[in-house]
């Protein structure tokens, strides 16, 4: 008994420890685990809603945005197309064109409901003729009407016929087609049922139900460049049935001068090829955003990519998945240079899709664009009709989405980029504006990596804002630059909301923290305006203007003080709009002495800039006779490099105080880590301490309660009847000291009367145990 007692306590001590350890290595493991999954970026500005215009429609109008140029929009519709302007969102116009009753009934027949068996408008088209085109549904039997449009906006119809392979049957299919060299090339569903997928132009198409070229598609975009028709879609991936269903996102290339193969197949492409998007947070693992939603237009030029053409896209995680979103942009030049690749291939049904040796490729190349496609031999066409798959797949710019969202909030479903916005300092930033399906808009910049933020590619989420009742998708967005506005569009209405909120924010270091391209800081008024003209914006233009996309709080705080924005809308205090730190250069500084104390000399400040230059080769003006300066584009590091001495030694602190602050963040989650555990176990040591007392107090009360050192033992009975002994099996239980004698005969050893001893063992009982329980005040009333 003794040495069970022992081992139980021993592990009962070793058990707190063992536990300790544990926790502590799983708060380790959570901190590590949370810093390597950075959370999604919070936006500089949740402005409230600030819908200026809506034009109300029907929820079962299926708008789809046909056309638009400077001042109007034209909308597809159920049995119409609306012409609106963007000015007030006015209706100017509108086409109707309904079903005939005949189509109707058939399309009920076919077991469709009535709100199917609509017309809803899908395809637009300006002919070089002056006519137009519009193509609709047509209650599931698609047409397509070419008119002449009149000098007072009236339309005459020229010819009616069939759009089978042009315009979807159903208004939520998702079919794109683009409109260029005098044809249409359209991407949709040639079939009632929508199980013949298709790209399309006059008399080629992609080969049918062939899933090796297309695979349950959903067509996203089209585009024309160069020679090329681009389309962007996602489909069910063949080469990787053999493991389980994925889908994956795709762009494919047509040649425009592609007039089909020889003989039989004259109705084939001869250049049909695609490839694999490559949209994913890099990693020993990636993860990626294989479902692509929604693409932009062709961006000629963008900051940091010396002007060459971009595409932005919108990623999706699949729905069963992580809900997560993403951004990213592709280079149309790696997006050719991937079909200038290798082919693959599948050997047969159960082997591995493999790239093909370049031997086995026929000459000349397969899917090249050639003069005239119909003098290639069978082989080659043959072969890229069962070769369309690339191997190599199209890297995102930067190697890493511009944008990430992982929330159960909401997905993004559209995009839309105000390209080219030149800043103060005339860098030039792609503006991006996302849609998510709960009705909200987020709006963002990206900033190049640089020395400057230590070479990473930096995302600033400017606004988030509610452009839509909560629940409802943004199916497309588009800029009205005339009127500013940003264009939101759902199935049953439209809403214009603001570009920029630059008046939402009243203090300086909110303004430029903001760093929004839109937005500058009047330094003579004291706010934060938009500057709208910032495309032809002059040095003399910028003065009286602070602006600033790269650049710190502390820097921010630092350029308001200097520059004389103390007092008015202008609080020196930390800015809460504030969500992470980046540096940077002043883009532009307006023509008002900066306070730099009460010892420091303008003049001698004026002497001491006059005539450095940048390295860019920009000259910082002297002062004139106002003691004022005009800066055209000034670094932060050149203006505080040239202050006095004292001012220098400040901007030394500071960056010393940087990188103790670098360090210290490191060591701040350690030093927490620490702590807590420390409490922890100093809390489970004391606990178990107390506990501990308290069990080996009652243990020393049963050996004190002993009228011998040694366990009793009873005395055998002489007769050999069985006694049935109402006794504690325990060795240590307490002897009763009594005068009474039980049935057993002699009970102890001994007849000597030890009830003083009793006594006395009680009464050194009470002053030596700390912890009085009942089982002692029993004990006591006994002896007593």
């Amino acid at each position: 008994m003794h040495l069970f007692r022992n081992e139980k306590n021993t592990n009962y001590r070793s058990k707190p420890f063992s536990t300790t350890l544990t926790y502590a290595f799983l708060v380790i493991t959570l901190s590590k685990s949370l810093t390597a999954w950075a959370p999604d970026l919070r936006p500089k500005l949740t402005p409230k809603q600030d819908i200026i215009f809506r034009y109300f429609g029907n929820h079962t109008d299926f708008f789809k945005i046909l056309d638009y140029d400077q001042t109007t929009l034209l909308l597809g519709a159920r049995n119409a197309v609306f012409n609106i302007t963007f000015d007030g969102l006015r209706e100017n116009y509108k086409l109707e064109w309904e079903s005939s009753a005949a189509d109707r009934e058939l399309c009920a027949l076919k077991g469709k409901r009535d709100e199917d068996c609509q017309n809803y408008i899908r395809v637009f088209a300006r002919k070089n003729d002056g006519q137009i085109m519009i193509c609709g549904t047509n209650s599931y039997k698609p047409r397509c009407r070419h008119y002449t449009v009149t000098n007072d906006q009236t339309f005459d119809l020229i010819k009616d016929v069939e759009a089978q392979g042009v315009c979807p049957y159903s208004p939520t299919h998702n079919s794109t087609y683009v409109y260029t060299g005098s044809q249409l090339y359209s991407a949709t569903v040639a079939d009632f049922s929508g199980n013949d997928p298709l790209i399309y132009r006059e008399s080629l198409r992609t080969e049918q139900y062939d899933l090796k070229q297309l695979n349950q598609p959903d067509f996203v975009k089209a585009v024309e460049r160069n020679g090329y028709v681009f389309f962007f879609f996602r489909e069910i991936s063949m080469e990787y049935m053999n493991c389980g269903k994925a889908i994956y996102s795709r762009v494919g290339r047509v040649c425009k001068n592609d007039r089909g193969g020889p003989y039989t197949l004259s109705k084939s492409w001869t250049s049909f090829l695609k490839t694999r998007l490559n949209c994913s947070v890099p990693g020993e693992y990636p993860f990626y955003f294989n479902e692509i939603q929604a693409t932009s237009g062709i961006i000629e030029a963008s900051e940091g990519t010396n002007g060459i053409a971009l595409i932005y896209a919108v990623f999706t995680t699949p729905t069963n998945a992580i809900p997560g979103s993403a951004i990213c942009a592709f280079s149309l030049d790696d997006i050719l240079a991937a079909f200038e690749g290798r082919f693959k291939s599948q050997k047969d049904s159960t082997s591995n899709w493999l790239p093909i040796q370049l031997e086995n490729v026929p000459e000349p190349r397969p899917g090249l664009c050639v003069d005239d496609s119909r003098t290639l031999s069978s082989t080659s066409v043959n072969f890229v009709k069962n070769h369309p798959l690339m191997e190599t797949a199209v890297p995102t710019l930067y190697g890493r989405p511009l944008l990430t969202k992982v929330t159960m909030d909401h997905r993004l479903t559209s995009i839309v980029i105000d390209e080219n916005v030149s800043a103060l300092d005339k860098t030039v930033y792609n503006v991006i504006y996302a849609g998510t399906d709960n009705g909200s808009i987020i709006k963002f910049i990206n900033i190049s990596p640089t020395l400057d933020n230590h070479g990473r590619l930096q995302t600033v989420i400017i606004y988030e804002t509610q452009a839509l009742p909560l629940g409802t998708p943004v199916r497309e967005l588009v800029i009205a630059r005339k009127t500013q506005m940003l264009i939101v569009v759902s199935d049953g209405d439209v809403t214009s909301i603001r570009l920029h909120h630059c008046t939402s924010v009243q203090r300086c270091e909110d303004c430029i923290n903001l760093q929004d391209p839109n937005c500058v800081w009047d330094v003579h008024n004291h706010e934060c305006k938009a500057f709208t003209n910032s495309r032809k914006s002059t040095p003399i233009m910028m003065d009286g203007f602070i602006q600033s996309l790269n650049t710190t709080a502390k820097n921010t705080a630092r350029i308001c003080q200097k520059y004389g924005d103390i007092g008015n809308r202008v609080d020196q205090r930390q800015s809460p709009l504030v969500s992470q730190s980046t540096r940077g250069t002043v883009s532009g500084v307006g023509q008002i002495m900066p306070s730099f104390g009460r010892d420091f000399d303008s003049n001698e400040f004026g002497k001491e800039i006059s005539g450095m230059k940048r390295d860019d080769g920009l000259t910082i003006s002297t002062l004139n006779n106002e003691n004022k300066i005009t800066l055209t584009s000034v670094d932060s590091k050149d203006l505080l490099n040239s202050l006095p001495d004292s001012f220098n030694n400040e901007d030394g602190k500071l960056s010393e105080e940087k990188r103790l602050q670098l360090a210290g963040k490191s060591l701040y989650w350690v030093l927490i880590l620490i702590v807590l555990t420390s409490v922890f176990v100093f809390g489970i040591v004391v606990g178990f301490a107390s506990r501990r007392i308290c069990k080996t107090s009652a243990f020393h009360t049963e050996h004190r309660n002993q009228l011998n050192p040694k366990p009793r033992q009873f005395l055998k009975r002489n007769s050999g009847k069985d006694v049935n002994l109402l006794v504690n099996s325990n060795a240590f239980s307490t002897v009763l000291c009594n005068n009474k004698k039980d049935n057993i005969g002699q009970d102890f050893v001994g007849d000597k009367d030890r009830s003083h001893e009793c006594k006395n063992s009680t009464e050194n009982l009470e002053k030596e145990i700390p912890c009085k329980t009942s089982t002692l005040t029993k004990v006591k009333r006994t002896y007593i």
